[in-house]
């Protein structure tokens, strides 16, 4: 998944709108890989020196002085919006390129692989007549949850498992079970990135 910059301007604090210019106009000093910013690195250089004055001024000053330091923050976004449209494009989602450009990377996500199998929690009559309400743990990374019975105890060999339903949900109820006979079961996890193995099974008998 290519990388990209988190550029969340209007929640910097006007200090840390002038770091991130100081940090960007020094990365960019010598760096090769950007050599045509639409910004000069001198006039970004400017900026911030103006952004610097006004925040001085502004401190304990009066009206006005706070009106043109607001003026120079909107100009120091609207630079450091632009150097970043500019470094995104050249970068192409290069993780280091864009590293090495003073502006902070946005997370990005990790891959979900395969979920874990899941574990089977309980198996519990209804209350109904031929029915029992199968309950597993929620696995990350899985859309949906395939159900499976055998009459066969699996500790044997040649057992053979029934598929009975499938569910986006972590419990699935079974009907048309006969009333003390033994069943088992197991859930299989499946999501984008394929299925898990099959649970450990679980017996389950309906009234």
């Amino acid at each position: 998944m290519k990388a990209n910059i988190k550029l969340s301007l209007f929640r910097l604090s006007v200090l840390a709108l002038l770091a991130l210019l100081r940090n960007v106009v020094a990365k960019l000093t010598g760096n090769t890989s950007f050599p045509t910013p639409p910004v000069s690195l001198a006039d970004m250089k400017q900026q911030g020196d103006d952004l610097e004055a006004a925040i001085e001024a502004a401190t304990n000053g009066s009206k006005g002085a706070r009106i043109a330091r607001d003026n120079e923050v909107v100009k120091t976004r609207v630079v450091l919006r632009s150097v970043a449209d500019y470094v995104r494009m050249v970068a192409g989602g290069d993780k280091a390129l864009l590293e090495s450009t003073g502006f902070e990377l946005a997370n990005t996500p990790e891959p979900i692989g395969k979920p874990n199998a899941p574990l089977i929690q309980e198996v519990r009559m209804t209350g109904e007549a031929g029915e029992v309400e199968v309950l597993w743990t929620k696995e990350r990374g899985a859309d949906s949850y395939n159900v499976f019975r055998t009459l066969t105890d699996p500790a044997g060999s040649n057992v053979v498992w029934e598929h009975v339903g499938t569910t986006t949900k972590r419990r699935f109820t079974m009907e048309g079970m006969e009333s003390l006979k033994r069943y088992w079961f197991a859930v299989r996890a499946v999501g984008a990135a394929g299925s898990s193995v099959m649970s450990d099974p679980a017996i389950g008998v309906a009234a």
